[in-house]
Parts: C-alpha cells; structure tokens; sequence
C-alpha cells in the first residue's frame, strides 16, 4: 500500500477515528504525530461525540449513524461545523444525528448542512435604522435600512457617475434639494387588483415596482405619477408586441413590458430590480430565438450570463423558462418541457 492510498484508508472509518482520541490531550496528539490542526479538530469532534451530555440518547444515535454510513473525517469536520452554529443544545444535536443519519459525501454534506442550518436558525429581518462603522486608517460606512419605497427613492437621487459626491452633497445642502422623486418607474398592477384599488380597497394589495420597491394599493394612489408614469395591466396568459426575428435587442415598449411582467431578476432570491436588468431571450437568439414578448424577460447580468443557453449541452446552473404564462427558473435536473416559444434554449 502507498503512502497516499495508506492516508486515504485512514480517513474513512472517521468516527472510530475520533473515538481514538478520546480522553488526549492537545499535547498527546501532538506527540503521537498529529499537526497543531488536527489535534484541535481532533479533540474538538470528540467532544461533541464521545463526551458526557444530557443529549445522551441523541449522541448514541448519531455515532451509530455515522459509523453506519462510514463518513470521512472531513464529512464529520463539516456536521460539527454546522451543528455547532444551532441556538439550542437540542437543535444542535437533532441537526447532528440527521446529517449523520444522510449519506453524502463531503461537499454535499456542506450544502445540506447549510441548507438545514437556515431552516433552524432563519436570518433576522433587518432592523429599519441608521449605522456607522468607524475605521480607525481606512473610510467609513453609512449603512441605511428601510422601507423599499424610501430606499428606491434616495437612490434615485445619487448620480450613478458619481454616487459619493451626490451623497455628499444631498447632506450638506451644496446640491440640488433632496425630494421624493415622482414615480416614474412601472408599477405592476394584474386586472383584479387593479378593480380593488379603483373601489378604495387597495391598502391590503401590495404593488411591485421596478425599480425593486413594493408600495400598497393606497400608497401608490397617494403619490403623484409624472407625466410619462407608466401603469402596465398584465394579463396572467398573454403576452404582447413582437419583433420576431427582425431584431436582436429588445425595443425600449417590450423592455418596459418585461420589467413590467418580471420587477426583480426572476431567479431565486434575487432582487436586481428590472429597472436595472438586462433583457434576456428565454430561447437564445443565436439558437433561433424571435425577439417577442412570450421569448424575453428581464434577468440581472450575473444570471444572465450564467443561464444554461445552449440546449444540447450538459446543464450546470439552470435556465429561466416560461411556465403557463409566467418565467421561472429551471433547475438544471429537471425534465419538464417549457411553453412553446420561439427558439428552443435559453440566454440573450
């Protein structure tokens, strides 16, 4: 046996390897050969699977399983990690037991621990606030949370060109007046919302702009649309002007449409806001997608760039796709076919 298939061996009983350790000290390990490292992951996995707890029964449970399932010290290294991050003792030790009761190897145990993990501990909502933070030799940081609309709103007064200086100005009362812009980006209003508004129940309907701000029913009627205020009704099926195969890039009515139809980048848990995406072919133009409504959405740069344009190759991340009228992400395993559209893939 070589030494590298010696050191692979070693690592895959990795619970009976942490049982070894129970009861050494750091120095011990250290001695008997282990680097610094090791010693400490070493001695901190047999703390949490082999010493005294009043989680008795849930750490028997999770040594047989891991043994059961023969997982690697690094798959090991990766539950702890994980599980340690839970609020509770208890959540701790559930989360151990069914990671270790799961068979994967290492790098799948890591997105299922995470994945988990967000389950028992969900992020806090950002608390509405002003923050600084103070660098003693380097600049400092102007954090503001709050609504959307106020964000959208403040933003819309920075010069893209020149974003610090326009602050900068806003707050010393050297530029122009700050004031709550007119809207003049799409608000997205289906037919039955709109029948609510209009009947003066439209506080409990939640609108969605395109520039990533959400206004209720009545606030939106408070404001003062601009001349050039745009309303887009959207009927949940159909969709609108084509330019099949005549152009490439999106004209600026189809670009509002599809920010109308899609106000944020349509992919999982992002929220490009569609004032500031790109227009993106679900059927790719260079596979003999048409520039028409039913084929373009807005997708951010990132995914768009990323999508998974070419039908005949192996997919990685994915690809948008219009499902009964509307565009969603397609995770790269599944199988469904999409709503016919001009031009078989996906990508701009």
């Amino acid at each position: 046996m070589t030494a590298l298939q010696a050191y692979l061996a070693a690592l895959a009983p990795g619970i009976d390897i942490v049982a070894g350790c129970t009861g050494m000290s750091a120095r011990e390990l250290r001695a008997a050969g282990a680097p610094n490292r090791t010693a400490r992951t070493l001695l901190t996995l047999a703390d949490a699977f082999f010493s005294p707890t009043s989680f008795s029964r849930q750490q028997r449970r999770a040594v047989a399983a891991a043994r059961e399932r023969a997982h690697a010290l690094p798959t090991l290294e990766v539950i702890e990690r994980y599980a340690t991050r839970a609020k509770t003792k208890r959540q701790a030790w559930q989360l151990r037991v069914e990671l270790c009761r799961t068979a994967a190897d290492t790098d799948e145990m890591e997105k299922l621990a995470r994945k988990k993990l967000r389950e028992i501990n969900p992020p806090t909502p950002p608390r509405p606030g002003v923050r600084i933070r103070r660098r003693k030799d380097a600049p400092w940081t102007l954090a503001i949370t709050g609504p959307s609309a106020l964000i959208a709103d403040l933003e819309s007064n920075l010069d893209e060109d020149a974003p610090l200086d326009s602050v900068a100005g806003l707050f010393s009362g050297s530029g122009a007046a700050a004031q709550r812009p007119t809207v003049t980006t799409n608000a997205i209003i289906t037919l039955d919302e709109l029948d609510r508004i209009i009947d003066g129940d439209g506080e409990e309907i939640t609108i969605q702009l395109t520039n990533g701000a959400r206004l209720t029913g009545a606030e939106l009627v408070a404001r003062t649309l601009s001349e050039r205020g745009l309303i887009t009704l959207v009927h949940p099926f159909e969709g609108a002007v084509n330019l099949y195969r005549t152009e490439r890039m999106a004209n600026e009515k189809q670009r509002l449409m599809a920010a109308a139809e899609n106000p944020v980048c349509p992919w999982p848990r992002c929220n490009y806001p569609a004032d500031k995406c790109q227009i993106h072919h679900l059927g790719a133009w260079q596979h003999g997608g048409d520039t028409n409504m039913a084929n373009l959405a807005a997708c951010c740069p990132y995914h768009n760039g990323v999508n998974d344009d070419d039908p005949n190759a192996p997919p990685r991340r994915g690809r948008l796709a219009r499902r009964r009228g509307r565009v969603v992400w397609q995770p790269p395993w599944a199988d469904t076919v999409p709503d016919a559209v001009p031009g078989p893939s996906a990508g701009t």
